[in-house]
């Protein structure tokens, strides 16, 4: 009899779990965008940050801009490499998912590693409007930058602290009578509750005064910047020599001329472009035909003008380069937080909603559970960034190519003789 009532058992475990596996492949079908949406950026993420570390490492010299780089390019990476794959097995089972610790653990991660993301960005904002603004100011350091990653992290903790209490499993209803499944989410003691609500508000309010300090400062970035580049522009227009049909008067930058000779006559000087009142001034009066007279007067009021050339030029070089790399590291912040935009439009809509989800028809479903995971755009997007507007970065991946294109037709030349 006991056997009998052990068969009858075992026989409705096996067809509840064959129902619970039924409705988790259903689920599935709906987060196949999801899938399919995590998988790519996973892919294109762990493949362009490992390269853009390497490419940084390797290849560029030790600066400020190169440790955000780097740090940027680890978050990226190690987000790439533990949330994603962890939210893949999570879009796989929606229902079936019962490793508790695992989730507490990864979905601290990913909250850690936006915090993370989003102090280093106001960093680097920080850093720009020290550079550019206030250039003569204190800058900061890359040991600077190192006390503030370890700050970084602490507030980071400090402000994820509250997820591994209130995420893990939880149970979820279906639609047929007692058959239920599990979930990664807010665990079933604060399920219902008000804190989980009040973790996200607060966590939403610091994201867009983020947002509003760092629009605040890159708008005065750009005014600088505007100002720089109008100055330049300025500068190179002032450095075209004016002519008259009678008299040629020139103020120049570089002048070479032959020592006297003997019979007293003027020489020409070969006159290149006008500068400023800190550069050589040398003054040729030459008649219509364009000859020297008795009466040429040569007034020189300084020298070294060529070294003072080329330090302005140098000048303006180390400034256009100051500029790009605001534009790489704004494009970045402008990506990160667009990113995040129609995640928490969907995640708002759906807390204000609580019908909106349960109603959604199949295709509706599957946009939504594509679209909540645009944020982990940013984690795959700036290695493609360096590739459009950091004109050395592409240099060196060019260079790369190449090294390893020969390498590798030198070794199936190679394999090709051995076999042979």
């Amino acid at each position: 009899m006991e056997s009998m009532d052990d068969n009858v058992s075992r026989s409705a475990e096996d067809i509840q779990d064959h129902q619970i596996e039924h409705i988790n492949n259903e689920k599935f079908l709906q987060n196949i965008g999801g899938v399919i949406f995590v998988s790519l950026l996973m892919i294109l993420g762990i493949g362009g940050n490992s390269f853009a570390i390497f490419v940084y490492l390797r290849k560029f010299k030790p600066s400020t801009h190169r440790t955000f780089i780097v740090t940027l390019a680890i978050v990226d990476l190690v987000t790439c490499c533990v949330p994603m794959p962890f939210v893949l097995v999570t879009l796989r089972y929606p229902i079936m998912f019962n490793n508790n610790v695992g989730c507490k653990v990864v979905t601290f991660l990913s909250y850690f590693m936006c915090i993370g993301s989003s102090i280093i960005l106001l960093t680097i904002a920080a850093e720009r409007y020290r550079k550019i603004c206030v250039p003569h100011g204190r800058q900061i350091s890359e040991r600077m930058f190192k006390y503030i990653c370890v700050l970084t992290v602490m507030l980071g903790i400090l402000l994820s602290c509250p997820v591994p209490v209130m995420y893990g499993n939880r149970t979820v209803k279906t639609n047929v009578d007692r058959i239920v499944g599990t979930e990664c989410n807010v665990n079933d003691d604060f399920a219902g509750t008000k804190y989980p609500a009040l973790f996200n508000i607060v966590l939403m309010f610091l994201f867009f005064a983020a947002l509003i300090i760092l629009s605040i400062l890159y708008a005065l970035i750009g005014k600088q910047i505007f100002q720089m580049m109008k100055k330049i522009s300025k500068t190179n227009q002032t450095n075209v020599p004016e002519t008259n049909s009678e008299t040629k008067t020139q103020t120049a930058e570089f002048v070479y001329s032959k020592p006297n000779q003997k019979d007293n006559k003027s020489r020409r000087g070969l006159v290149d472009n006008i500068s400023d009142d800190k550069s050589v001034n040398l003054e040729i009066s030459l008649g219509i035909n364009g000859r020297g007279t008795k009466s040429d007067e040569i007034k020189t009021k300084c020298c070294e003008l060529e070294k003072e050339y080329t330090t302005t030029n140098e000048c303006e070089k180390k400034q256009k380069i100051t500029i790009n790399i605001t534009r790489v590291l704004f494009i970045i912040t402008v990506v990160f937080f667009c990113s995040y935009l129609p995640h928490l439009a969907l995640r708002t809509a759906a807390f204000l909603n609580k019908n909106l989800l349960p109603n959604l028809s199949f295709v509706g479903t599957v946009i939504y559970q594509t679209f909540r995971w645009t944020f982990y755009i940013n984690n795959m997007a700036n290695p493609f960034i360096y590739g459009f507007y950091d004109s050395k970065f592409v240099r060196e991946v060019r260079m790369l190519r190449r090294f390893w294109f020969a390498r590798c037709l030198k070794y199936k030349q190679r394999s090709f003789g051995d076999a042979s």
